[in-house]
């Protein structure tokens, strides 16, 4: 495989890639508004939902570490293009 070759797989990974970094911040931002929705500000304590809001939460934490490995590695590949 020639150099072009290589690079042209490359930037077609990382354009997937960053379709994907693009899809999961999208549902990161909407699991954020339910944990919100969950927890109201200046809602009553007996009105909160927090089992839900637990549930959701750590949902939230593992696309987030998803996402930052996700950007690491598109970090990476554009290096590697430079």
């Amino acid at each position: 495989m020639g150099f072009d070759t290589e690079r042209l797989t490359l930037r077609g990974r990382l354009a997937v890639k960053e379709a994907d970094a693009r899809n999961l911040e999208l549902s990161i931002q909407g699991d954020v508004e339910a944990v919100r929705l969950l927890l109201p500000p200046f809602a009553p304590v007996v009105e909160l939902k927090t089992q839900q809001a637990a549930v959701q939460a750590v949902e939230l934490a593992a696309k987030h570490t998803e996402y930052l490995g996700l950007v690491a590695e598109i970090a990476a590949m554009k290096k590697a293009l430079g």
